[in-house]
């Protein structure tokens, strides 16, 4: 019966972790296969002292995640309950001047970059984390929405990159509420303000409320 009992709570105990969320394995890589192709025009040029910072810094980047990862999307598992359907991602890291993807996973770092700020104060750490944060958040939203929602079929007029935010930035701003981290809030203000799509979709959020989206996500 001692040997029947200890299984059953083996068994639970596996059961009850196999079902946490988490998030996934990043594997942080520069890849100069993904930026020879990017930079293929004159306005997209890579100098190599770029590449070479981006390629020393990797373990830098890494590490920022793997700090605040866990911190910002286990507040995301805490406060909705459900994860990701993948364990493991490639995290591609580019210098080619165009804008990061959630998929494939492209994370742009120039502005993280001294060698191409120059004289400019480069972005920080946490702003590298957030921008994870925030390609990741594509991935799992996607995962967890019914689209078209009732709040994107009353926004469908607004241009695609705007709606395809309204959700993402619900969350972010909560899970940053939540957290207490209102420097990313402002951060955040600041940056999505310098794009009209992203300005639009902040202010939409802003309008309705954050639980107008949020309500909409499921498992």
């Amino acid at each position: 019966m001692k040997y029947i009992l200890t299984l059953s709570l083996l068994f639970v105990t596996w059961t009850a972790g196999a079902n946490t969320p988490s998030v996934p394995t990043l594997f942080f890589s520069y890849s100069s296969l993904y930026d020879s192709v990017c930079s293929n025009t004159p306005e997209r040029k890579i100098e190599p002292e770029w590449a070479q910072e981006a390629r020393t810094r990797t373990p830098e980047f890494k590490a920022t995640w793997e700090r605040l990862g866990p911190v910002f999307f286990g507040k995301v598992f805490e406060i909705f309950g459900f994860g990701f359907s993948r364990k493991e991602m490639t995290a591609t890291l580019s210098v080619c001047p165009a804008s990061s993807y959630s998929s494939p996973l492209v994370l742009t770092v120039n502005r993280f970059l001294t060698s191409y700020m120059k004289e400019k104060p480069t972005r920080t750490q946490d702003e590298f984390a957030d921008l994870v944060f925030h390609e990741l958040l594509h991935t799992w939203v996607v995962e967890h929405t019914d689209w078209p929602t009732p709040m994107i079929l009353k926004y469908q007029s607004e241009l695609p990159v705007t709606r395809n935010h309204l959700h993402l930035m619900a969350v972010q701003k909560l899970i940053y509420q939540q957290l207490g981290r209102h420097d990313l809030i402002q951060m955040n203000e600041v940056n999505y303000a310098r794009n009209p799509a992203y300005k639009r979709a902040l202010e939409i959020v802003n309008l309705e409320g954050i639980s107008a989206f949020t309500n909409e996500l499921q498992p």
